[in-house]
């Protein structure tokens, strides 16, 4: 595989959870079909529903987002899912972890050779 394309799925897959959750925080609870679409909507920084339905079920299990079955609407009962205060919480802390990354990155684009 090529070393590019290699790191950059890495790199993706690195983020899709950041993604979700700061997807959940803004606009609050989502079935996980309207994620997908969300995320979608950004571009091809997700792979789709066979990337972002394992991210949900691992932030789930970690107790980042809560998730309910619906079965109120028309058609199929679908699963919404929302960010819990421990899910914010972690948000919060990868958001300035973040901003550090992408601070250490500017300096170093910045230094004269």
């Amino acid at each position: 595989m090529d070393p590019f394309a290699s790191w950059l799925a890495q790199a993706r897959k690195g983020i899709v959870e950041l993604f979700v959750l700061e997807l959940l925080h803004k606009r609050g609870r989502l079935h996980g079909y309207g994620i997908v679409q969300a995320l979608d909507e950004l571009g091809d920084l997700v792979a789709g529903v066979s990337t972002v339905y394992p991210v949900l079920k691992r932030l789930e299990s970690d107790a980042l987002v809560a998730a309910s079955w619906e079965t109120d609407t028309p058609g199929n009962p679908r699963k919404y899912y929302e960010l819990t205060p421990t899910g914010a919480l972690f948000l919060e802390r990868a958001q300035a972890e973040w901003g550090r990354i992408g601070e250490a990155m500017d300096a170093l684009r910045g230094e004269q050779a």
